[in-house]
């Protein structure tokens, strides 16, 4: 019986505030998934394939796999141990895209791992750019209204228009009733970028996998498409570009994805 993966309905709010200002938002679904459940959702869920080609598809080589590729949840609990994580993880959330007709691409993931007593003791973020390369962050502080807080350089390609220096912020709360996640950027200690991850869960069931994704459709191909477009947009107010070969020293702990 599966009683934690489920569907989040969100909406994507960004704000950047220097060197010009330039916002959007836009709504969308994402999953959240009990890593425990993926075989057994396969087997529940017309919509869902497993590695495996449907309306919605989940593969392990679209995420970072750390240590035995066979293993990927225990690859995700050693990375988040090595980095700080002490206590003994039993269960790890991850919210993500999945593949829509085979297409999928994620700016971001979260995985929220649990110990034994079901609490959430702390995260990993997995940050994407468009050549096929991620890195993960992890995260374990308290901070306020927000179980986890994590300010760290990027020392990654995620934007060209923003300087590999510049600084993340990163404040989550695991996922309940409500995903609330925020991740900013600072420059020179001057926060230059907001933007906000908030939604409301909603059941997993085929009737959803539908309506979700007729209400939303080809969601990861807008995803990828939004985000040349805004970088359009970007580059026509004359933000200042910086190219991919420039810098490499500063891309640091950054690996490549299985399917590049």
């Amino acid at each position: 019986m599966v009683v934690n993966s489920s569907l989040f309905e969100c909406k994507v709010i960004h704000n950047r505030l220097s060197p010009k200002k330039h916002a959007f938002s836009y709504g969308l679904f994402t999953f959240c998934i009990d890593l425990d459940e993926v075989e057994e959702l396969d087997k529940k869920y017309i919509w869902f394939g497993n590695q495996k080609w449907n309306l919605f598809s989940f593969f392990p080589s679209d995420h970072f796999q750390y240590g035995d590729d066979s293993d990927f949840k225990n690859g995700i609990i050693s990375y988040a141990k090595e980095n700080g994580c002490a206590e003994e993880i039993t269960k790890v959330i991850l919210v993500t895209h999945l593949r829509i007709l085979g297409y999928t691409f994620n700016p971001v993931c979260f995985y929220f791992l649990y110990n034994r007593e079901n609490l959430p003791v702390c995260t990993l973020i997995e940050v994407h750019n468009t050549f096929g390369e991620m890195k993960p962050f992890v995260a374990l502080n308290q901070n306020g209204d927000y179980r986890f807080y994590l300010k760290t350089t990027k020392h990654f390609y995620v934007s060209p228009f923003f300087e590999l220096d510049t600084e993340f912020e990163f404040r989550l709360n695991p996922p309940s009733d409500k995903l609330k996640i925020h991740i900013d950027d600072y420059k020179d200690g001057e926060k230059v970028f907001l933007s906000t991850y908030i939604g409301n869960k909603k059941p997993l069931t085929n009737w959803n996998l539908i309506y979700y994704f007729l209400k939303y459709p080809l969601l990861t191909l807008k995803v990828i498409s939004l985000i040349h477009w805004q970088a359009m947009l970007l580059y026509l107010k004359k933000i200042p570009f910086i190219k991919k070969i420039e810098n490499p020293e500063l891309q640091k702990g950054v690996y490549l994805g299985k399917n590049s």
